[in-house]
C-alpha cells in the first residue's frame, strides 16, 4: 500500500487537535557518552485526536543540546507555538503533508527542530493507519519479517573513575549478561578518555566472534585519530558509529578506505536522503536510520532502495520509551534491515515503560499482532 492511499484524518477543533505530554523517566543504568552521562529522560509525547481516533508520536530530543542541538524543552515549545497555525482553517491532514505545512510557516523548522517535526508526523501517521484499520507494515514494498533482531546497549561507567579495572570489569560483566540472554550485537560508547582500547580488547576476549561489537563515538575523534580508530577494528570492534564530526567528510572517507572496520554515520546524517549520499560518497559502509530524526516515511523510502547499494542497515534509537520503541520494532521488520537494531527489552532501560513492555527473546523481538492497525505503542495511562 502507498501512504497516499491512506485517507486523511479529520482535524475538527484545531486548538485541541494536538496535545503535548511530558513524562520523566529514570534509566535503569546510567550510560556514558563522549558528551556526558545520561541517567534520566524527560520524554515529550505528541498526541493527535480526530474522529474518535488517537495517534501517538514520541520526540527523541534529549534533555541537553549536546547531541544535535535540539532539546525536549525546545521541541515542546516549538510544537506548542506552531501547531495552531499549522492546523487552523484546515478540515483534514495527512502525514506526508506535515513537513511542508510546518515549513510553510517556519522555513527552517525541519533543520532546527527535526525531531519535533518527526514526532508530529509520527502521531498523524499513527492516527491515519488506525483510522484506515491498516498496519504500518502494509506500507513496505516487500513482505515484513516476523521478528526483528535486537541489540543491547552497554551502560559504561563514568570515564573519570579512579579504578580503570573496575570500569572495564563492569562493562564486560554487562556484556556477558546480555549475551547470555541472547543478544548478538553489543553497543558501547567509545571516545577519548573512555578506556576504549582496553574495553574493546577485553570485550572481544570475553565474547565469541559471532557477537558483533559496535562502538558509538558521537563524533568525538578528530583526523589525528584515524589510525587509532582503524586499529580498533583490528582489536575486534566490528562497526564504529559517527567516529568524527558531522562535517569531517575526509576523515570518514579515509577510515572507510583503511578497510579495517565498518563505518556508520549518525549525527552526520541530517535526513534519510543524506544516508544514501553518504554511501555513494564512501563516507560509510552501513546505514543507521533514526526515525526520531528522519521520520518513518523517509526511513521506509530509504530501506526500499537499499538493495541497490549492498549496504547493511539498522534502526537506531534515542533511549526510546515504548511509544517509539514499538514503532521501531515494526520498522526493523523491514527486510532491508540486516543488522540488529536498537530495540532491546524495555527492562534494560526503564524500570517501568510508558507502554506494554518490549521483551527480546534470544535476541529477537516478535511483535504480538505485528499486522495490527497503527504504528506506535500506546501509553498505558492513555
Amino acid at each position: 500500500m502507498k501512504v497516499s492511499a491512506l485517507p486523511p484524518i479529520e482535524i475538527g477543533d484545531a486548538t485541541g487537535f494536538v496535545r503535548l505530554h511530558r513524562r520523566d523517566l529514570d534509566l535503569v543504568q546510567p550510560v556514558v557518552a563522549s558528551h556526558g552521562v545520561h541517567g534520566s529522560r524527560s520524554v515529550l509525547i505528541v498526541e493527535v485526536s480526530a474522529s474518535g481516533v488517537r495517534g501517538w508520536g514520541e520526540c527523541g530530543a534529549p534533555d541537553d543540546p549536546a547531541y544535535t542541538g535540539e532539546t525536549a524543552d525546545a521541541a515542546a515549545a516549538f510544537l506548542a507555538d506552531i501547531a495552531p497555525s499549522v492546523f487552523t482553517g484546515r478540515s483534514s491532514v495527512t502525514s506526508p503533508a506535515i513537513r511542508s505545512l510546518v515549513t510553510s510557516i517556519d522555513v527552517d523548522a525541519a533543520s532546527r527542530h527535526p525531531m519535533a517535526v518527526a514526532a508530529l508526523e509520527m502521531a498523524v501517521l499513527d492516527a491515519q493507519l488506525r483510522t484506515a484499520d491498516a498496519a504500518f507494515e502494509s506500507l513496505f514494498a516487500t513482505t515484513p519479517k516476523r521478528a526483528a533482531a535486537a541489540g543491547a546497549t552497554l551502560g559504561n561507567m563514568p570515564a573519570d573513575s579512579t579504578d580503570a579495572v573496575a570500569v572495564i570489569d563492569s562493562v564486560v560483566a554487562n556484556a556477558i549478561e546480555a549475551v547470555s540472554t541472547g543478544y548478538s550485537r553489543l553497543k558501547l560508547k567509545i571516545g577519548p578518555g573512555l578506556h576504549t582500547t582496553e574495553i574493546v580488547r577485553a570485550l572481544r576476549a570475553a565474547v565469541t566472534d559471532d557477537v558483533q561489537l559496535l562502538g558509538d563515538a558521537n563524533g568525538s575523534y578528530t583526523s589525528v585519530d584515524i589510525d587509532h580508530v582503524a586499529s580498533l577494528g583490528e582489536l575486534g570492534l566490528d562497526i564504529v558509529e559517527q567516529p568524527f564530526a558531522a562535517h569531517d567528510t575526509a576523515s570518514h572517507q579515509a577510515l572507510v578506505a583503511a578497510g579495517t572496520i565498518r563505518v556508520a554515520l549518525d549525527e552526520g546524517v541530517r535526513s534519510a536522503a543524506d544516508a544514501l549520499d553518504a554511501l555513494a560518497n564512501h563516507e560509510c559502509t552501513d546505514v543507521t536510520l533514526k526515525p526520531a530524526r528522519f521520520g518513518y516515511l523517509a526511513c521506509i523510502e530509504v530501506l526500499d532502495k537499499l538493495a541497490d547499494h549492498g549496504a547493511g542497515a539498522w534502526i537506531g534509537g534515542m533511549f526510546d520509551t515504548g511509544v517509539a520503541r514499538w514503532a521501531n520494532v515494526r520498522l526493523a521488520a523491514h527486510p532491508a534491515v540486516t543488522l540488529a537494531s536498537d530495540i532491546g527489552s524495555s527492562a534494560r532501560y526503564w524500570a517501568r515503560d510508558l507502554t506494554e513492555p518490549i521483551v527480546a527473546n534470544a535476541g529477537l523481538v516478535t511483535v504480538p499482532g505485528l499486522r495490527r492497525p497503527g504504528l506506535s505503542g500506546v501509553p498505558l495511562d492513555a
